[in-house]
This record gives structure tokens, sequence and C-alpha cells, in this order.
């Protein structure tokens, strides 16, 4: 599991080519509409903060849930056949894949923190924006599962289409691009159980100087386990059927 895992690390050094679609998105949104946001407080700090959390979150799940296209190119490439002739268990396959998918996420959540610092002077102790970027780095297990799990299921053409239409209904639904305060009562609630507004809740308190919450612990748990039972799965049946 060591060298595979070394191994896609080096192969995602080596092409940075999707990491950097992931920062510019979430770092141009926030330069274009951080001026709008007011005075208000959301989710316990700042408007200002709070969008830059959420706007580090949603380049953070971009990030996890590309591991999808790439899987889903190395099923077509005969790869996984190869993976299956190796003694590596799935869950080790897909837990080093979903490890190496997380690290896809980190540089969005850097650059969009320049970004609040550089525009709006988010001033934040040493401490807090370490466990920004720790909270944000670990609380996308389950979106590189689930990027697993398309990739490991679905063919290339129909992995990005499945891909994108997950990523904006999850960033919209729970609350990355659009606050959930102005949500109508029947989606907020909604919000409150998707993973990825239970993911940026890590984020906003951790700013706020705040520990997380049980509930968000367990429902983020709760997703992760569903996602890596769902890769699991969909790896078995890829490498039996391919």
């Amino acid at each position: 599991m060591h060298a595979y895992l070394r191994f896609e690390l080096r192969r995602l050094i080596r092409d940075p080519r999707l990491t950097l679609f992931t920062v510019l998105g979430p770092v141009v949104t926030y330069l274009i509409f951080s001026p709008l946001a007011g005075d208000d407080r959301l989710e316990g700090v700042d408007a200002a903060t709070a969008l830059m959390v959420g706007l580090a979150g949603y380049g953070a799940v971009a990030g996890a849930l590309t591991v999808a296209g790439s899987v889903a190119q190395e099923r077509a490439s005969g790869w996984l056949r190869q993976l299956r002739v190796t003694p590596l268990p799935p869950w080790r396959a897909v837990a080093a894949k979903a490890l190496v998918a997380m690290f896809s996420g980190v540089p969005a959540v850097v650059a969009v923190g320049v970004a609040g610092r550089l525009q709006h002077d988010v001033e934040l102790p040493v401490g807090r924006w370490a466990a920004l970027v720790a909270l944000l780095w670990l609380g996308t297990a389950p979106f590189a599962l689930l990027g697993l799990a398309i990739g490991y299921g679905l063919a290339p053409h129909l992995a990005q289409s499945a891909v994108f239409l997950a990523f904006l209904a999850l960033s919209v639904l729970g609350g990355l691009l659009v606050p959930v305060t102005y949500f109508p009562d029947a989606l907020r609630h909604l919000a409150h159980v998707l993973p990825t507004y239970r993911f940026a809740e890590l984020g906003w308190r951790s700013v706020a100087g705040r520990p997380p919450t049980v509930s968000g612990l367990a429902l983020l748990l709760a997703w992760t386990l569903v996602f890596a039972a769902l890769a699991t799965g969909a790896y078995r049946r890829s490498t039996a059927r391919d």
C-alpha cells in the first residue's frame, strides 16, 4: 500500500493541471463576489470570512472529486487489471487513492485563504489558519470516496457528467456558494444533513475558535462510511468486470 501511495502521489505532483483548475475557480469567484458580502455575520463570523471558508471548501471538494475522471480513464486503459494481480486488497487500494485525492484540495484552501488575507485583511492566529487547512483537508475524505465510487462504477464519458452534477448539487444545496441563512426552511433543513454543509461547518467553527459539533462530525463520519462502502464495492466490481 505504501508503494502504491507513493506512486500515486508522484503522479499527482507531475500533473498539476487539475489542481490549477480547482484553484483558479474559487479564487476568482472570491475576488469578484467578496466585496459584495457586506457587514453581515454568517455562520458565526463576518461575511467575508464566511465566504472565504465556503469557497475554500468549494475548491477542496472540486479537487477531491476530480479523482473520478482519472480513475475512469485508468479503468478504460486496463490499469485496474494490473492492480488486480497484485496482493493489494481492494480496501487498501481505495484508501490510498482517496488519500491522494484529498491532497488535491489543499492548494485551493491555501489559495483562497491567501486571497482573503490580501483582499479583506482576514486576520486569524497562526493556529486557526493551521486548523482551517487541516480540518478542510481531513473533511474532504467523503468527497474523495464519492469520486472513487463514481470513477470505478461508470465509464469515462458518464463519470465526468455524474461528478459535475454531484458537485453542483452538493455545493449549492450545502451552502458553499450561497449561505444557508438565505435558504427557505425546507432547503435549510436539507443542507444541514448534507456532507458539504457539515464539511464547511468545520471551517466556519475553526476560524471562530470553536470546536466542531458532535452532530456535524457524526454526519460526516456516516457519509464517509457510506461512500467508502460504495467505492470499495465499485472497485471490486470493476476489477472483476474489466
